[in-house]
């Protein structure tokens, strides 16, 4: 199956609905997307925690130290949902003038991290009692929720041009290197 905006719309919103479910799909690349929401629900809630800096500076840094091990296993995700992309579209090189260089993975996580914003600000929304900031809440409501229009409608665009082979994309390979220990000490003295 060919992933659509549809189908992931719905995945997302049925982990918004019940994030505990912990729903398993058939299809290995909806499946992905599943896990990508997931992740970086995850890491929301890391990074809210890290900002916590009330609770000392070994709460901080666990938390930093987590939000490390989440970011990698994001960007595993990012590139198993291209990688399978990528091999069920039969995806193959083309000119460099039909290169897209934003993968299908990392359109579906950003949207992924608009659908879990645009979570925070409904719940934001219905808790806030002054007027004139819950108007600006539903206004950003509404931003994001036309962000998600537009990036899905360009997805839907984006898959169906590599299923015609109008275009094509590469997959990246992330190269990461704040949690390699074995240069720790290089990266300080690269501060200094």
């Amino acid at each position: 199956m060919t992933i659509i905006f549809s189908k992931i719309s719905s995945i997302f919103y049925d982990f918004i609905n019940d994030p505990n479910k912990g729903k398993v799909y058939d299809d290995e690349i909806e499946n992905f997307v599943y896990l990508i929401i997931k992740t970086n629900k995850v890491l929301w809630d890391l990074e809210d925690s890290a900002r916590l800096s009330e609770l000392g500076d070994k709460h901080v840094a666990d938390a930093k130290r987590s939000i490390d091990i989440r970011n990698q296993e994001r960007n595993n995700l990012i590139r198993e949902i291209d990688v399978a992309l990528h091999k069920h579209l039969n995806v193959t090189r083309g000119s460099s003038d039909v290169f897209y260089s934003e993968s299908p993975g990392m359109i579906i996580d950003r949207l992924s991290i608009i659908f879990i914003k645009l979570s925070v600000v409904k719940k934001i929304s219905l808790l806030i009692k002054e007027d004139g900031l819950r108007l600006e809440y539903l206004d950003k409501r509404k931003v994001l929720e036309g962000q998600i229009s537009s990036i899905g409608s360009f997805l839907d665009l984006y898959i169906n041009r590599l299923v015609k082979g109008d275009v094509f994309f590469e997959i990246q390979q992330a190269v990461k290197i704040y949690n390699d220990t074995r240069v720790r000490e290089y990266i300080k003295s690269l501060d200094h």
